[in-house]
């Protein structure tokens, strides 16, 4: 069981250091993954940049890999109805701040984030929720 594919995505403003979070994202998602880098204008004119990491199914299945063991329980207990879409997305964000040291947390809602988006190996007659629950038991399984 696990993902058919995943990404990271990150906005950075003028006032981030892109080569940190370009490197910090190059360790989350492996470095044969494809990193892209877009520049853009906020919604009130002001420069920005969008750093997406893609990967395929194996490699989105060990970045997820770097959660902590408590970091997936907290998942779990929070409830993982609220993270996965109609579309069978596992949405998880992460700490911008803690990856750019080197560790994968769960953010909180007032620090800047990493966006991961997993799309997830579901078939029908399948249970979505517990899908996600053997990934995560796995994942835990593998520390």
């Amino acid at each position: 069981m696990g993902l058919h594919g995943g990404a990271w995505r990150v906005h950075t403003s003028a006032l981030d250091d892109d080569g940190l979070i370009l490197n910090a994202l190059s360790w989350l998602c492996g470095k044969e993954s494809q990193i892209s880098l877009e520049n853009e204008k906020s919604a009130l004119g002001a420069p920005m940049k969008t750093v997406v990491c893609q990967m395929n199914g194996k490699r989105a299945k060990e970045s997820l890999g770097y959660l902590p063991e408590e970091e997936l329980q907290s998942l779990i207990e929070a409830g993982l109805e609220s993270l996965i879409d109609e579309d069978k997305f596992l949405h998880i964000r992460i700490s911008l701040s803690e990856l750019v040291r080197g560790n994968v947390t769960i953010a909180n809602s007032r620090e800047s984030i990493v966006k991961g988006r997993f799309k997830l190996e579901v078939y029908p007659g399948q249970n979505t929720i517990q899908i996600v629950n053997d990934l995560f038991e796995e994942l835990r399984e593998c520390e």
